[in-house]
């Protein structure tokens, strides 16, 4: 979701600053609503879509080293720990802003939806029809504004014949070009997106734009541009319009004559000034929706045990099955090292020694629990919290933990140990009990070929959140 917002943030604001740079002074209006809709509605996609060019990380990468018959294995017992249980809490400041967010979008739906009601409720009002307008009259404004092809005018300005006739026509061409289904679509954007400022100039570009299509096709329709310039100068631009509607004095006065007196750039100008924006829009499109191809997080998985040094009852074999699944989850976000692929012995010497060469961002020690008490179950994560890396080791154990095997399991633990798989290794380091070979319901779920299955996936889930995260 932050990347989202980061991307639209980015390439909405380098396609606003094209349009202002090179197109908002274009007598090219109808490439300009163009360009402001369809660079919108691209910007928002853009980071949903992925334009691959390089693919330069492997899918799968399962890495080995031969044993070493010359050193002996070296277990160490679990006992004589400090365990701390870490409660996940209800609420943290990410829930927060999710919460605020949420409620100021709903300000923005009700108010969409109360503007919009209010328009349909005087829409249902007598009406006379002209040209392909209904007329409604009223008294409330003398400004004219119009909805699709309703047109709410003050009864007076009806009386003022060289009034009237010109800002019929400028409504009509509001009304022929649809430009209130420009207004509603950025006013959805806003319910979604209000925390965007470039969103905002886009809804003050577009609008401004409509005017000057309006104004430039008015005065083109055989409308004097004198005297259609002084009706605009003499219109009140402190009074509102209908709110969704287009208005005859919605915009600046000034910009408006600016632009109804400029001349028309030569083909060759235009030409090159739409190219231009073409071309710049291309590339921060690119740019927003090419696959993220940084650096992936690199782990590597320590199937604990193997070879003549079984572990508790058969956890050699079920480790390595659960080392293996993992890896298949290899990818251009997270690239799994298995440290061991088969029934094989690694000493401990080897395995730090072999983790400490593949510098990684992050190493997990697969492992299964025993206890006398056959009734202790459930997953507990052990980090070292002596070493410059302490915090992010616990960090990524947690998220290890409660955001995707507590669902697996009742119990879940955080606790600190000075095991030499920890503590010899120069990255963060996680050693992870994923349950009791002691515990008649632990030992079925372990030894369950599905189960295993969903751990490895429980565990890439954890590793591809905590990706995201910079610790």
């Amino acid at each position: 979701m932050i990347n989202y917002l980061f991307y639209t943030l980015m390439s909405l604001g380098g396609s606003f600053l094209v349009y202002h740079f090179v197109l908002k002074q274009q007598k090219t209006f109808q490439f300009n609503r163009a360009y402001l809709l369809i660079t919108l509605i691209l910007c928002l996609l853009a980071p949903l879509m992925e334009i691959e060019i390089l693919d330069t990380v492997p899918s799968i990468t399962e890495l080995s080293i031969q044993p070493s018959e010359n050193n002996g294995i070296v277990h160490q017992a679990m006992n004589g720990v400090t365990v701390s249980e870490i409660k996940k809490p209800d609420h943290t400041i990410y829930n927060m802003i999710w919460y605020v967010y949420l409620a100021i979008s709903l300000c923005f739906v009700f108010r969409f939806v109360k503007n919009l009601m209010g328009i349909i409720k005087l829409t249902k009002q007598d009406y006379i029809r002209y040209a392909n307008l209904k007329l409604i009259e009223g008294n409330e404004s003398k400004n004219a504004s119009s909805f699709f092809n309703y047109l709410f005018i003050n009864s007076e300005s009806l009386e003022e014949d060289h009034y009237s006739n010109s800002m019929i026509q400028h409504e009509v061409v509001h009304c022929n070009h649809w430009h209130s289904l420009d207004v509603l679509f950025i006013e959805l954007v806003l319910c979604v997106l209000w925390f965007n400022p470039f969103v905002w100039l886009y809804k003050k570009a577009i609008i401004q734009n409509h005017e000057f299509i309006a104004d430039h096709l008015t005065v083109k329709s055989g409308i004097d541009i004198n005297m259609y310039s002084q009706l605009i100068i003499g219109s009140n631009p402190t009074e509102c319009r209908v709110p969704f509607t287009s208005g005859f004095n919605f915009i600046q006065i000034k910009n408006r004559i600016i632009m109804l007196h400029r001349s028309k750039s030569s083909v060759f100008k235009r030409t090159l000034k739409v190219t231009t924006a073409l071309l710049l829009f291309s590339g921060i499109f690119m740019l927003s929706s090419f696959k993220d191809l940084s650096k992936p997080l690199v782990v590597v998985i320590d199937a604990a045990h193997g070879g003549r040094d079984s572990g508790h009852l058969n956890e050699k074999n079920i480790v390595l099955n659960i080392s293996n699944a993992l890896a298949q989850y290899s990818n251009e976000n997270i690239k799994i090292i298995t440290l061991r692929h088969e029934d094989e012995f690694l000493s401990l010497n080897d395995r730090v020694k072999f983790i400490n060469a593949q510098n990684p961002d992050l190493m997990i020690s697969l492992h299964c629990n025993s206890a006398p008490n056959a009734n202790a179950n459930g997953v507990e994560a052990f980090y070292y919290d002596n070493t410059k890396t302490n915090s992010e080791s616990m960090k990524y154990g947690m998220s290890l933990l409660y955001e995707q095997l507590e669902g697996n399991f009742d119990n879940a633990k955080m606790n600190t140990a000075s095991f030499k798989i920890l503590k010899d290794i120069n990255c963060p380091g996680v050693l992870l009990e994923l349950g009791f070979l002691s515990n008649a319901e632990d030992k079925a779920k372990l030894n369950d070929t599905n189960h295993q299955q969903k751990i490895a996936k429980a565990l890439y889930n954890g590793l591809l959140k905590a990706s995201k995260i910079k610790f």
